[in-house]
């Protein structure tokens, strides 16, 4: 189960994941493709600058329409004019400012063409596509049908054009979605390995709770096993002798009905820690006496201690009172009591003390006889968690810590235990006071 949830986990991140990544890079694609495609009018416009410096000046044209070089130079029935000073006329190479662009000089009245740099080669006769250029209602735009993109000024009758092929912002392009591409394989990689690990460690929580619930199912069927065996061999012997009076049958009676009170205890404790642990489970607190609550219960468990010669010392300060509730006062300091009593060796000592500390009242009941290992003081809070020593000693079902816990959480009292050799075992709550 645990693998089938892991493996859906990790399906579902990387279809989200990949989703958003795919639509991240489309959004990169489209944007990147904008921007080179800005760059080219901005990379035409330059080219096309020169004449912009020396407006006025008919550059030099062929009288052949057809695409010619500009190093021939074309005889004229007039003088030329002088020619302008060296920054206000370009040279050939300053025409050619990108070797992928060809700038071409369009008179509509003439009908002449001059091809200023022959550096790329068309689908189709320059005398056709400058023409079609000049007809377009943008200056700058593509021509699919001859697979150019242009850029267009124009000055009356005079037409300056730089023409690209269409492959230049394609080779980008496609340089550029090589890279997304791989970019975002490597990205769904990472994020395989990653949610991998991300389901181990949710799992872990989910594997923590089955293996407890697995555990719990094992010593409730244990706990449940027994008084069901001894409710059932007790009806057995007294069914063999009907007729036997009550008197004979009475040990068989007392001891089905303390099997059916066990079994009672262990329902009532899981219903409890059920109600406890309800999300709308919310508790009104109000002041209560702590210190009489404490006295209370040590006086109850003296007879308790004084049966296995168990000395039990309380300092117990006067009128300490907290925010809390009188049900669940009265069991987390019975509880606590009784747990120390519990695992407390006969002729042993506890000690139970109530006192204020900065604006906090706190409870301590600490037994010296017996010590919880380091590795079972992590759990011993913990639904159902029952050491072998526990379970030995006591026939607890492992519920008891568990509800005091929750009641501490739901009046936002705080629980602490320390254990070692040195001082025992310490349960020590921390109350908040009105």
């Amino acid at each position: 189960m645990l693998k089938n949830y892991r493996r859906r986990f990790v399906l579902l991140n990387m279809i989200l994941v990949g989703l958003v990544l795919a639509g991240t890079f489309v959004i990169i694609g489209a944007v990147l493709y904008k921007n080179h495609y800005s760059e080219l009018q901005n990379t035409m416009t330059l080219v096309l600058k020169p004449w912009n410096a020396s407006e006025g000046k008919q550059p030099p044209h062929s009288a052949n329409k057809k695409q010619q070089p500009p190093d021939k130079p074309e005889s004229t029935s007039h003088e030329p004019q002088s020619p302008p000073e060296p920054k206000a006329q370009p040279s050939q190479s300053q025409f050619q400012k990108d070797d992928n662009i060809t700038t071409i000089f369009y008179n509509s009245r003439d009908k002449d063409i001059s091809v200023l740099s022959e550096t790329l080669s068309f689908d189709g006769e320059v005398s056709e596509i400058v023409p079609e250029i000049a007809k377009q209602k943008d200056s700058f735009g593509t021509l699919g049908q001859y697979h150019i993109i242009y850029y267009r000024e124009k000055t009356e009758n005079e037409y300056k054009i730089a023409v690209t092929d269409i492959s230049y912002i394609n080779d980008r392009m496609v340089n550029i979605v090589i890279i997304l591409v791989l970019t975002y394989l490597l990205s769904m990689g990472l994020v395989f390995f990653i949610s991998l690990k991300l389901s181990r460690l949710a799992a872990q929580p989910m594997e923590k709770a089955i293996e407890m619930e697995r555990k719990f199912v094992a010593d409730i069927s244990h706990d449940l096993k027994t008084p069901i065996t001894v409710i059932l061999a007790n009806n057995s012997i007294i069914q063999s002798n009907p007729l036997a009076p009550v008197s004979e049958n009475r040990q068989w009676i007392d001891s089905t009905d303390n099997a059916a009170k066990e079994m009672m205890n262990l329902v009532q404790e899981m219903l409890t820690l059920s109600s406890l642990e309800s999300v709308e489970k919310t508790v009104v607190k109000e002041p209560v006496n702590l210190s009489s609550a404490a006295q209370k219960c040590v006086l109850q468990m003296e007879s308790v201690a004084y049966e296995r010669g168990i000395t039990m010392n309380d300092s117990i300060e006067e009128q300490i009172f907290i925010q809390s509730t009188d049900d669940y006062t009265k069991r987390i300091c019975s509880s606590l009591i009784e747990n120390a009593l519990k695992y407390e060796p006969d002729n042993g000592r506890i000690s139970v003390k109530v006192y204020a500390l900065r604006k906090k009242a706190l409870l301590s009941v600490q037994n010296y006889g017996s010590v919880i290992s380091e590795n079972d003081l992590p759990h011993i809070f913990d639904r159902f968690y029952r050491s072998d020593k526990t379970r030995s000693l006591s026939g607890g079902h492992g519920l008891g810590l568990p509800i005091i816990r929750q009641m501490t959480k739901l009046i936002d009292a705080q629980i602490d235990v320390q254990s070692n050799s040195d001082i025992g075992t310490i349960f020590t709550v921390i109350f908040e006071t009105p």
